[in-house]
């Protein structure tokens, strides 16, 4: 196979890979209470399909902080962030979600597929995130991270130039497939032309999901084989 037919796939993490059990809530609380003060309204704020940056930049502005008092520290922050996703990486109680290690198992083996993430995450906390839930973070082989950038639709377009430049070649965007949990998702891969499969094992519903369009829609990723056949044939 020619490294440009290579099938793309873009995973998400939290609610798509593994199940976060408020882990990533607790360490972005301390994080920011560490660096800004405060955690802002943090227990009634919706984090699901955000940026980091997007959620540090929300938080601090609704605790009444202006841009030029955020803006300066959010390298700050993310560090901070990733430094308690660490520390506290070998106590975290995430686990993955339902059919997830045996998927990514078969996918790493299968010459066909380049496997990449497409996360609100940042960077380095990825690594110890996926670690803590059982997962090795080297099977994904590029990425585009919540910590580059505020807005999530700009991370599809990051992650598709670094898989291309992975493979020395440019891909169009039908060639890749994200996999995500919310409609964030389906909107970060249709503003690249991307496809998209919804899995329900986040905050969202089937029929939540099923409102927002995506190209495939499932329970979750425990059916191997139909899984398979999906990423196989998009």
């Amino acid at each position: 196979m020619f490294e440009s037919e290579k099938r793309i796939l873009m995973f998400d993490i939290d609610g798509t890979l593994l199940d976060p059990l408020g882990e990533g809530h607790t360490c972005i609380r301390l994080a920011l209470e560490e660096v800004f003060g405060t955690a802002g309204p943090i227990e009634s704020y919706d984090m699901s399909g955000k940026t980091d940056w997007q959620i540090v930049t929300d938080l601090m502005g609704l605790a009444g902080l202006e841009p030029s008092q955020i803006e300066p520290r959010l390298q700050e922050a993310f560090a901070a962030y990733a430094r308690r996703v660490a520390e506290a990486a070998p106590r975290l109680k995430m686990h993955t979600l339902p059919g997830v290690p045996t998927l990514l198992e078969q996918l790493a083996q299968d010459g066909r597929f380049l496997l990449g993430l497409l996360t609100g995450n940042v960077r380095e906390a990825v690594p110890h995130k996926l670690g803590a839930a059982g997962l090795d973070s080297a099977i994904f082989q590029f990425g585009a991270f919540g910590s580059e950038h505020i807005d999530r639709n700009t991370l599809s377009g990051l992650a598709i130039d670094r898989a291309g430049a992975l493979l020395g070649t440019t891909l169009f965007p039908e060639s890749a497939l994200v996999i995500g949990d919310t409609p964030r998702d389906v909107a970060c891969a249709r503003y690249a032309g991307m496809k998209v499969l919804c899995v329900a094992t986040g905050g969202y519903s089937l029929g939540a999901l099923n409102a927002h369009a995506p190209d495939f829609l499932l329970e979750d990723l425990s059916d191997t084989e139909s899984v398979m056949d999906i990423m196989s044939s998009y």
